[in-house]
């Protein structure tokens, strides 16, 4: 038990550095990696590359962390689990989220307010600036996205972002 302990605590000790001037580094999770666009395990890296980066290995336990703090806030609108609330349902669910979004397109929608046919999102949907969240942060969102469970029920009523046609891309349908 005690080296168990001692392999814990060292697996923990590169996460107390900092890569991107003030994210805490929490690289280093156990876990095989998942392959782009397919659900990762909770806990568990997901393989990730954006158009002219290198492949970054997310972190699902990061992605948790990054999903609710106050500048990026996925939860406030998408759910403690992506499942929805004021705006859709961003589960893997191929009936009621986003089904398999790839890495590229989730980068898109979250760094550039785009959807998966290159047109603009909702308006009220926050774009992640670099200053925010730097490359590893999406790539341990998504990897945290991918990990949830799908819901596939679908909300006893429309999110209220996507009442408002204008707004509504219909990613989640």
């Amino acid at each position: 038990m005690i080296s168990l302990s001692s392999a814990a605590l060292a697996a923990l000790l590169p996460a107390c550095g900092s890569t991107d001037g003030g994210t805490p580094a929490m690289g280093g999770a156990a876990g095989t990696p998942g392959a782009a666009g397919a659900p990762a395990t909770a806990g568990a890296p997901a393989t990730a590359g954006a158009a002219g980066a290198g492949a970054l290995t997310g972190d699902a336990s990061r992605g948790a962390l990054l999903w609710v703090k106050p500048i990026l806030g996925c939860n406030g609108c998408h759910g403690a689990h992506a499942e929805g609330g004021t705006a859709p349902n961003i589960t893997t669910s191929v009936t009621a989220g986003i089904g398999a979004f790839t890495y590229a397109q989730f980068h898109a929608a979250v760094r550039e307010g785009k959807n998966k046919q290159g047109g603009a999102l909702c308006p009220v949907m926050t774009m992640v600036l670099p200053s925010d969240g730097s490359e590893q942060d999406i790539a341990d969102l998504y990897a945290f996205q991918q990990a949830q469970p799908a819901f596939d029920t679908p909300p006893a009523d429309t999110p209220i972002f996507c009442k408002d046609t204008m707004c509504c891309t219909g990613e989640h349908k």
